[in-house]
């Protein structure tokens, strides 16, 4: 990582996550036409829940450079972030973590690509897609599942 981003340690970052707000970005990835790109999740929060793809931004980084990161760090594929479409924000709010509280925005980005998927095995289990909204599973986390009601909206 260039030396002009950082990140807290965990150690630290959990220290954090009791006083701060962590500003997160969540994606809609819209994949080769397949749908909507949905992850299970290990991790908290929404531990064992269905996803987006979706990190915090490091200081340093620009919008467009977080999410080029989150999607190569989270299933290994290239963005074109200049087609982002702002969905909208959320602010999350977790049990865990230290009473975790997450501002998110979240991008609708459709992509045209011929990368593998290849999940990271440590935040998530497996994936899939859908392309309707009564096709989101019900173990969806809100945050995701606001994301998914908003772009379903445009779709119509």
């Amino acid at each position: 990582m260039p030396q002009d981003k950082c990140y807290a340690p965990r150690d630290v970052f959990e220290k954090i996550l009791k006083w701060m707000v962590i500003p997160t970005f969540d994606l809609i990835l819209e994949i080769n036409g397949k749908g909507v790109l949905l992850l299970k999740r290990k991790i908290a929060p929404y531990k064992n829940k269905w996803a987006l793809p979706g990190l915090r931004i490091y200081k340093g980084e620009s919008i467009d450079e977080t999410l080029i990161r989150i999607v190569k760090n989270e299933i290994s594929i290239r963005i074109d972030p200049s087609k982002k479409i702002f969905l909208g924000q959320y602010v999350g709010k977790f049990r865990s973590e230290e009473q975790r509280q997450d501002l998110s925005t979240g991008y609708l980005i459709a992509v045209d690509t011929n990368d593998k998927i290849k999940i990271n095995k440590e935040h998530f289990s497996t994936f899939k897609f859908i392309s309707k909204q009564k096709k989101i599973p019900r173990e969806t986390g809100a945050m995701y599942r606001y994301y998914l009601g908003e772009y379903f909206k445009r779709s119509k």
